[in-house]
C-alpha cells in the first residue's frame, strides 16, 4: 500500500513524469529507425506515468521526434522541425488525456523543439475545453481547465458559460470570486471593488491595497539593462522590485533606480533571506510579499509590512505563475493607475544584474523551470493578453517583446535556451 501511495505521488511530480519519457525518447533513439521497440519504450512510459499505450495516431509523430534527436541527428537542417510540426498538426486532440498533452509538449521543450511543443499544448487546451463541456461526471478540476483554455484561447463567451456551471459546484467561495475577477481581467472590463476577489481581501491585504490603489508603478525586473532609465522608474509613485536582500543590488541609479518600495520573493528567495538579517532588508523597504504561504511561514506571522499573494495554481494547467505575471496579477488586485514594466524579456536573455543571485549559486537552468514549474507560453500569454487590454505598458524592450506574437516569442525563446544547430537530448 505504501509504494502504490508513493508511486501515486511520483505520478503527480511533472519533473518525474518528464524524466520518464525523455528516457523513452533516449531509449527510442538508440533502436533502429522504425522498429518495434521505438513505439515500445514509449508505451511503456507512457504507461508507467499512468495512461493507456500510444494511440496509432502519435506513431508517425513520435518516430519523426526521436529521428530528429542528437544520438541520430548530429546537424539539424533547415526544414527539419517544420515536418514534426506538420505531424503534430494531424494529431486527433480526443486521442489523449489533456495531462499527457502537456507532458508530451514538455517533452519538446526538454528535446528543445519549442514549436511542435506549443502545437501539442494547444492539443491539451482543446481537450480541457472538450472534457469541461462532456455530461458525464464533470469535476471542479476539469471545468476550472476549461475555463482557463477558453480564457486563453479568448472565447470569454464560453469561458463565462463554464464559470457559471462551476459556481453551482465549487463551495469555496474566494476560489469563485477569484476565477470570475480573472475572466473580467483578462477580457478588459474588470469593474469589480477595489481589491478584487470580492470579499476575500485579508486586512494585511486592504493595508497593503490602501498603498497600492491608485499609484503609478514601475515594475524593474532582473535583467541587466544599458539603458539610462533609472531616472523614469524613480519617478513613478511606487517602485517594486523582485528578490531584494538588501545594499545596492537592483538600485544601480542610472539603469535600475534607486527607490524600492515593494519586492516580491520566490520560495528560494524567501529562504535565503530567512537565513539572513532579514530585519535590516525589511526596514528598508514599505511591504515585501511572498509568492505562496511556504514563503510568509518563514517570517513571523505578525511581522509588519509582509504578506502573501493569492495563487492562481488551482485556475492553471499543471503549472504556476512566475514572478513577474505573480506580481502584476497581485498589484492589479488593488486598482493601480498603471503599471510599466522595465528590464524584463520573459526570459529571451539568462543574464542577470549582479547579485541577483547569491555568490556562489550555480547558473539557472531555464529549460529545467520551464518543464519542472513555469510554462512560458502561459507566462507569455496572459501578460500579452494584460498589455493588450492596457493593463500594463512597459519599456521599448517590454513593448517589443509583447509586440512579437508567440510564435515569433517561442522562435527567440528556442534560440536562447532550446536547440539550434543539434536537439538537446
Amino acid at each position: 500500500m505504501i509504494e502504490n501511495f508513493l508511486f501515486a505521488k511520483k505520478r503527480r511530480d511533472r519533473w518525474w513524469r518528464f524524466n520518464t519519457l525523455k528516457d523513452a525518447f533516449v531509449t527510442a533513439q538508440q533502436a533502429n529507425a522504425n522498429s518495434k521497440k521505438e513505439v515500445r519504450v514509449l508505451d511503456r512510459a507512457l504507461r508507467r506515468i499512468g495512461y493507456a499505450r500510444a494511440p496509432e495516431g502519435l506513431i508517425p509523430f513520435w518516430r519523426e521526434l526521436v529521428n530528429h534527436g542528437a544520438v541520430r541527428k548530429r546537424q539539424l537542417q533547415a526544414g527539419d522541425v517544420i515536418k514534426i510540426e506538420a505531424l503534430a498538426h494531424e494529431l486527433n486532440p480526443e486521442t489523449l488525456p489533456a495531462s499527457c498533452w502537456l507532458d508530451l509538449y514538455r517533452l519538446c521543450i526538454g528535446v528543445g523543439f519549442f514549436q511542435p511543443g506549443r502545437i501539442l499544448r494547444d492539443h491539451g487546451l482543446a481537450r480541457m475545453a472538450s472534457d469541461a463541456t462532456r455530461d458525464d461526471a464533470v469535476s471542479v478540476e476539469n471545468l476550472a481547465l476549461g475555463i482557463y483554455a477558453e480564457l486563453e484561447n479568448g472565447n470569454f463567451g464560453a469561458a463565462t458559460s463554464l464559470l457559471n456551471n462551476l459556481e453551482h459546484m465549487e463551495r469555496n467561495e474566494q476560489r469563485r470570486s477569484q476565477a470570475r475577477w480573472f475572466l473580467q481581467l483578462l477580457q478588459g472590463n474588470w469593474e469589480q471593488d477595489t481589491h478584487g476577489f470580492v470579499g476575500s481581501a485579508t486586512a494585511i491585504d486592504l493595508e497593503f491595497g490602501s498603498f497600492i490603489e491608485g499609484k503609478r508603478i514601475a515594475l524593474v525586473g532582473p535583467v541587466p539593462s544599458e539603458k539610462a532609465q533609472g531616472a523614469e522608474i524613480d519617478s513613478h509613485d511606487v517602485v517594486a522590485k523582485f528578490g531584494y536582500r538588501g545594499g545596492d543590488k537592483g538600485r544601480d541609479p542610472e539603469t535600475q533606480g534607486e527607490r524600492l518600495d515593494v519586492s516580491y520573493y520566490n520560495n528560494t528567495q524567501a529562504q535565503q533571506l530567512a537565513q539572513s538579517d532579514y530585519d535590516a532588508v525589511f526596514s528598508s523597504i514599505r511591504w515585501a510579499v511572498c509568492h505562496n504561504r511556504k514563503g510568509r511561514a518563514l517570517f513571523p506571522a505578525d511581522y509588519p509590512g509582509v504578506r502573501q499573494l493569492a495563487s492562481f495554481q488551482w485556475l492553471l494547467a499543471d503549472t504556476h505563475f512566475n514572478a513577474g505575471p505573480n506580481a502584476i496579477i497581485d498589484m492589479l488586485r488593488f486598482r493601480p493607475a498603471g503599471i510599466r514594466v522595465f528590464n524584463t524579456d520573459l526570459m529571451l536573455s539568462s543574464g542577470r544584474f549582479v547579485g541577483y543571485t547569491p555568490a556562489g549559486a550555480k547558473p539557472v537552468d531555464y529549460t529545467r523551470s520551464f518543464i519542472k514549474t513555469h510554462d512560458p507560453i502561459l507566462q507569455y500569454q496572459v501578460m500579452q493578453r494584460l498589455w493588450e487590454v492596457g493593463y500594463l505598458s512597459g519599456d521599448d524592450r517590454f513593448n517589443e517583446v509583447m509586440g512579437m506574437g508567440l510564435q515569433r516569442y517561442l522562435d527567440e525563446l528556442q534560440q536562447a535556451h532550446g536547440a539550434r544547430e543539434q536537439a538537446l537530448i
